[in-house]
């Protein structure tokens, strides 16, 4: 007998985005979640000659990265913020 949880995939959270304001960070924040969309963010240092002061990289779990990458560029559209995508393997393993 094999439960539901033996099939599913663990440690698959892709970095999504990276922004630079914490205004962009409240939109994302609220636009994931109005389509409840789980998250989670890190906060990178950022170096003494970095260009950005404020950094937030927000990671998602890639079955939902297509939708989440859709609700980004609208904000972004909508709103005018910088954000750089990053669309890659989280490199922190939880397990």
């Amino acid at each position: 007998m094999q439960t539901i949880f033996s099939t599913m995939k663990v440690n698959n959270e892709y970095e999504l985005c990276e922004v630079y304001s914490e205004e962009c960070k409240k939109a994302i924040e609220t636009g994931l979640l109005a389509q409840r969309i789980s998250y989670f963010m890190h906060f990178p240092k950022t170096g003494l000659f970095s260009r950005h002061k404020y950094l937030c990289v927000f990671c998602v779990n890639e079955t939902v990265m297509e939708k989440a990458q859709e609700i980004v560029n609208q904000i972004v559209e909508e709103d005018g913020f910088e954000v750089r995508f990053l669309n890659r393997k989280n490199p922190t393993s939880y397990l």
